[in-house]
């Protein structure tokens, strides 16, 4: 994917930009949203739960992620009317990094108001890495447009480039596609790697 994204025209986006762009693409959309990521610590502040994580509170940070967000549960209602979805596919390296087990447990209560979540093991992408670089962080938006997202070296989300070029999209979502397929349902790996742990070491 890496080699189809730069050599394709994109167009920089900051942070307010890519949201707002993401979200009116979103509505006019063909098909699916696919979601990947790869990172294995981010940072997200202005999320109540991933603070209180970083703060080391996570009875906090649980507790915050299960309250009930009709805003998150409408939009993705507002999806299936659509007739899209958001499939997210998250690949992690074991041992969990302290962040990624936040993130798991956050992503659960996604998964329960509509998110369709699948976790790769790092380990069956190391080949394909190997010969095509680490798969990007990316949002696909039907055939309309793919943004890869950009951080900076904390972690911290600090914009995307979007191309929409309609080869480039097709070619990103196809591979994709290919590692959701690959990829194991949600549930069953955060019942087997995730459930009742708690961040190891340094929070941040």
């Amino acid at each position: 994917m890496r080699d189809l994204l730069g050599g394709a025209k994109r167009q920089r986006l900051s942070l307010a930009e890519y949201d707002a762009d993401f979200y009116a693409t979103v509505e006019s959309t063909d098909g699916p949203i696919l979601k990947t990521e790869r990172i294995q610590t981010f940072r997200e502040p202005g999320s109540p739960s991933w603070e209180a994580y970083a703060d080391g509170r996570w009875e906090d940070a649980l507790r915050i992620a299960a309250e009930p967000n009709p805003e998150l549960a409408a939009f993705f209602k507002h999806l299936d009317q659509l007739g899209s979805g958001l499939r997210r596919l998250r690949i992690v390296e074991l041992p969990l990094t302290p962040y990624l087990t936040w993130e798991l447990h956050f992503l659960r209560y996604r998964a329960q108001v509509g998110e369709q979540i699948r976790v790769l093991d790092a380990r069956s992408v190391s080949d394909w890495e190997a010969a095509a670089g680490t798969v990007p962080e990316l949002m696909v938006v039907g055939s309309r447009a793919v943004y890869e997202v950009l951080y900076d070296s904390s972690g911290t989300p600090i914009g995307a480039e979007k191309s929409v070029e309609p080869m480039v999209v097709q070619a990103c979502r196809t591979e994709v596609l290919a590692l959701l397929e690959k990829a194991e349902p949600f549930e069953s790996f955060f019942v087997r790697e995730v459930d009742g742990t708690r961040p190891a070491g340094p929070q941040l």
